[in-house]
């Protein structure tokens, strides 16, 4: 059974079932004015919403997106994200970074490669982001990345 979950900033959710509140760890910003972390919600969604942004419960619906997974439990999905939250640069460090913006997953999702994109994609069957027809949705298959678009 496909479950789908919505992954977006608590500020800007406006209902739904929560699943897990993620407290920011640092609430350091880049440059002034790129959240490094904030406070996320993720949310139990409806599993019409991996196609349409039009039950995401949150405005703009383009400041988070979907993730959908078959079979997993609950406990599991979170600790994969508590994981991701953190990534390793070059030399070995754990970093934070902003892994609920839909921005900087989608730039990962495009440039990660091997196991890194495994571990990223983790118990994750597919991420979808908003865009301006639809909803663009990210499998993982033989090692890469697909993307297909879902028309509203």
């Amino acid at each position: 059974m496909l479950t789908v979950y919505g992954v977006a900033p608590s500020e800007i959710v406006s209902g739904g079932s929560t699943l897990v509140q993620f407290p920011p760890l640092s609430g350091r910003a880049v440059g002034g004015v790129i959240p490094v972390d904030c406070q996320v919600s993720v949310l139990k969604l409806a599993d019409s919403a991996l196609g349409s942004t039009a039950s995401w419960p949150w405005k703009p619906v383009d400041r988070g997106y979907v993730i959908s997974s078959r079979n997993v439990q609950s406990s599991l999905l979170k600790n994969h994200l508590r994981q991701v939250r953190h990534l390793q640069d070059s030399s070995g460090c754990n970093r934070i970074w902003p892994w609920f913006d839909p921005r900087y997953l989608k730039l990962a999702l495009n440039t990660l490669a091997g196991q890194e994109l495994v571990k990223l994609f983790g118990p994750v069957e597919s991420f979808g982001f908003a865009d301006e027809s639809g909803v663009e949705v990210f499998q993982l298959r033989s090692g890469l990345v697909h993307v297909t678009q879902v028309r509203r």
